[in-house]
């Protein structure tokens, strides 16, 4: 699919959405992670003991999932009516902000709580949500949906 040229914007093909969602995403991971690591102090987790590979596996097993909302974000964005605001800079960091608030709201509300159970780990209250947890998925969103209209842009 070759890029056209409208008066309203430019087309792009599909792979570039994609592709920038994911660089978007690896981007916001890693604002993240260095935010759950050095000022949360969660990453790794607590419980496990800390050396080079519990560090290693903590950031793969996270920018793995960021990778995957990242590209769960652009399934949601890509619908017309909502594409037009994401390919924006000041519309995509509120639309990320969004999508993190409901990312947080699903993940820490529902999928922990699965999780906790299917493992049976009493250990975190159910469901955790905690302010923490909020501001840095709030931050994952804001840096994957501006980064994401930056690169669409």
């Amino acid at each position: 699919m070759a890029e056209t040229e409208t008066a309203v914007r430019r087309d792009r093909p599909e792979r570039s959405r994609w592709v920038g969602g994911a660089i978007a995403g690896l981007a916001a991971g890693l604002a993240f992670g260095l935010y759950l690591q050095f000022v949360v102090g969660v990453l790794p987790p607590r419980e496990e003991v800390v050396g080079p590979e519990t560090l290693a596996y903590s950031w793969t097993v996270h920018l793995s999932h960021s990778l995957v909302f990242a590209l769960v974000y652009v399934g949601v964005v890509s619908f017309p009516r909502v594409a037009r605001f994401a390919d924006r800079p000041a519309t995509g960091v509120v639309l990320g902000a969004a999508f993190g608030v409901a990312l947080w709201a699903v993940a820490t509300g529902v999928a922990v709580a699965f999780w906790a159970l299917a493992n049976t780990v009493w250990a975190l209250p159910i469901p955790d949500l905690s302010v923490a947890s909020l501001v840095g998925h709030v931050l994952y969103g804001v840096v994957l949906g501006g980064l994401y209209a930056a690169l669409r842009g």
